[in-house]
């Protein structure tokens, strides 16, 4: 099994979703954005792909239980805190900006 560290760094999807529990949940910044599933934010992701939306992600921080993302995206500052469970990923967490999203991650220490 590849480990979310892996899929992250090779922004594959295919490979993200099998590194998703199946009952992950996707919390965005703005009212509306939530996914309940790993088949909900796979095709949340796809659908973005295929708008041409492209990622270059990177692990900013990381400790066994959490890792904080930047996406990278050509038109954000957004970064995601990424919470596992049993080697998957069980929450995402939106935030507008790296300060926001390490401020989750160090409060959660």
């Amino acid at each position: 099994m590849v480990s979310v560290r892996e899929t992250i760094e090779q922004a594959d999807l295919e490979s993200f979703g099998s590194v998703l529990s199946d009952d992950v949940v996707w919390v965005g910044i703005w009212p509306g954005e939530l996914c309940r599933n790993r088949d909900q934010i796979v095709a949340m992701l796809e659908q973005a792909h295929a708008r041409g939306r492209q990622m270059a992600p990177e692990v900013v921080a990381e400790r066994d239980d959490m890792l904080v993302i930047d996406p990278h995206l050509p038109d954000s500052e957004r970064h995601q805190v990424l919470v596992l469970g049993d080697g998957l990923v069980s929450e995402i967490r939106a935030y507008p900006d790296r300060a926001a999203a390490l401020a989750a991650f160090e409060a959660m220490q």
